[in-house]
């Protein structure tokens, strides 16, 4: 488990991420990363320490036993590195099937892969997906939408 001052909790950061990362693809997973800004939520964000959080799908994996596991073992790949992580980001790794049966070492490996490649994907310029555009066209995201489904009043 990471500590508490590493853990992406907010579902509007998550929803931020969404559109406003940059991807680095990798064999076991997605990295999406965000430099955070100063804001009211984050006032001095080069001395905050960098957030991370999981994703996988249930399309991935139906049973929530098995993206239990995938996420609990590729956290603890993450966790070896989190020194080498920068201030000031956000990170969201979003996981494929081949996590549940890699090999602990690939997975670090591959995570390291991607980390050493974050400097060289923020200098180049952000592509939007179209469900982000559409959002953002929107106005949307900037006032906190989310991309999940809405729940259902009763």
């Amino acid at each position: 488990m990471l500590s508490a001052e590493n853990r992406l909790k907010k579902t509007k950061d998550f929803a931020t991420m969404a559109t406003k990362g940059r991807s680095i693809y990798g064999v076991y997973s997605t990295l999406r990363i965000r430099v955070v800004h100063p804001s009211k939520d984050h006032p001095k964000p080069t001395e905050e320490p960098a957030k991370i959080g999981f994703i996988i799908s249930t399309k991935t994996f139906k049973r929530a036993v098995k993206r239990n596991r995938a996420k609990r073992r590729f956290r603890a790949a993450v966790k070896e590195l989190i020194k080498d992580f920068p201030n000031g980001h956000q990170f969201i790794f979003i996981l494929k099937a081949e996590t549940l049966t890699a090999p602990y070492v690939s997975m670090r490996e591959d995570a390291a892969h991607m980390l050493s490649k974050i400097e060289k994907t923020l200098k180049r310029p952000l592509k939007l997906s179209p469900r982000a555009k559409k959002e953002l066209s929107k106005g949307k995201i900037a006032h906190g939408a989310r991309f999940v489904k809405p729940h259902k009043k009763v």
